[in-house]
């Protein structure tokens, strides 16, 4: 089978850093590995190659129009009627399609990997002095987008089962065209390493408990009541430190959080105990996994987080808030702790509670690995994308035989 990709941002050299990077390029190789023939079309961005083959994967990278060229180069990749071939869009890239699906022989699947509309997503949220708001008109604009290039697709396939809810509840889409096909991981990379150590940080993590946080410091992500929380798990626990890895991206730099998280760990006098740290390369995170004692995702609504998973393969308890993906891949105190959304109490005594208890953190760590290993390779997640892209194949060989 042919698979076009259309994918915004996808990995130079094979080495994805941050974002769905690891999403596109991990399914690509794993579908190459199949004997598809797997092209992505992305954006390309400075001295980034135009056309690049990695691990099977040829990798076209245009400049702009994007959408021009992009719809020009489908069409070229998928004109031979005696290929088999897919269409698979990621987010609203490829919206094109939406006004020009007449025009395409293939079927199309649409990947899902969040909403702008959700039954868990406030139009404000509120931090002491600090505010995050959404602006209507741009959650508007967005929703229509979504719903224009969504509705349009033969499948869809959602992060989650609560990112499929709010397609069919929010979205009016079909129940029967949506999988829910959960992210993976690549349980290879991810994995418990023995004594490892952060060299640049042995100043800070040495004789140290490590508390860890991974994602950007976006305010939705509930970083400050991991902050806040510190105070009660410093008083309990001593030896423990919070590094925080993520930074703020570039999307994110006209609302700059980063000032408002050290006047939080400032004026809770967690100088010395509260570290934040620009993002890592994906390929060393394993070693922060490995390091940590626990790993917290405080968020106030996630589609489904990777992070969640890359904890789990490393064998490391995780304490996320009860709403959203993350929910429906940890098993409450099994392989880690459910918390309230913005319950400082909460999410301090579920991490008192795993630093205190190694017996019990073990084993949190030993069945979320176990976990991954049953559910969420990218094998897995490839084989849940073959019975959509099978679907697909036989409605739109129907619709095209009744035109």
């Amino acid at each position: 089978m042919k698979i076009c990709r259309l994918a915004w941002d996808f990995p130079e050299n094979g080495k994805p850093t941050y974002g769905l990077q690891p999403v596109f390029h991990y399914l690509s190789r794993e579908q190459a590995k199949r004997g598809n023939d797997v092209h992505v079309i992305s954006r390309r961005e400075g001295s980034q190659p135009s056309l690049e083959s990695v691990d099977g994967v040829t990798v076209h990278r245009l400049a702009g129009p994007f959408s021009l060229r992009a719809f020009r180069l489908v069409q070229e990749l998928t004109k031979r009627k005696e290929d088999l071939s897919i269409i698979h869009t990621h987010s609203t890239c490829g919206l094109f399609l939406a006004a020009l699906r007449k025009t395409i022989g293939s079927p199309i699947i649409s990947h899902v990997h969040g909403t702008s509309v959700s039954a868990f997503m406030p139009v404000r949220l509120k931090f002491d002095n600090a505010t995050l708001g959404y602006s209507r008109s741009k959650v508007a604009y967005n929703y229509a987008r979504e719903r224009a290039l969504w509705s349009s697709a033969d499948r869809i396939l959602a992060v989650s089962r609560s990112v499929k809810s709010d397609l069919v509840s929010r979205y009016d889409m079909a129940d029967h065209k949506i999988h829910v096909v959960y992210n993976g991981v690549d349980e290879k990379l991810f994995r418990p390493i023995d004594d490892a150590e952060l060299p640049s940080l042995k100043n800070f993590t040495e004789g140290k408990r490590v508390v860890l946080y991974v994602g950007h410091f976006g305010l939705r992500k509930g970083l400050p009541f991991l902050i806040k929380a510190m105070e009660k798990v410093s008083a309990e626990v001593p030896d423990a430190i919070l590094l925080a890895v993520g930074g703020v991206p570039r999307w994110l730099k006209k609302a700059n959080p980063w000032p408002y998280l050290s006047s939080v760990i400032r004026t809770s006098g967690l100088q010395g105990k509260v570290f934040l740290l620009e993002r890592v390369p994906n390929e060393l995170l394993p070693s922060y996994y490995s390091r940590a004692s626990v790993l917290v995702l405080p968020s106030y609504y996630e589609a489904f987080a990777k992070v969640v998973l890359e904890a789990m393969a490393c064998a490391k308890p995780v304490v996320a808030t009860r709403d959203g993906g993350p929910a429906e891949a940890i098993e409450d105190g099994q392989s880690g702790i459910l918390v309230k959304y913005g319950s400082v109490r909460e999410i301090g005594e579920a991490v008192i509670r795993v630093l205190q208890d190694n017996n019990l953190a073990r084993e949190m760590g030993r069945r979320g690995r176990k976990t991954v290993l049953k559910d969420f390779t990218w094998t897995a997640v490839a084989d849940r994308i073959d019975s959509a892209y099978s679907e697909a194949v036989q409605v739109r060989g129907k619709s095209i035989s009744r035109d």
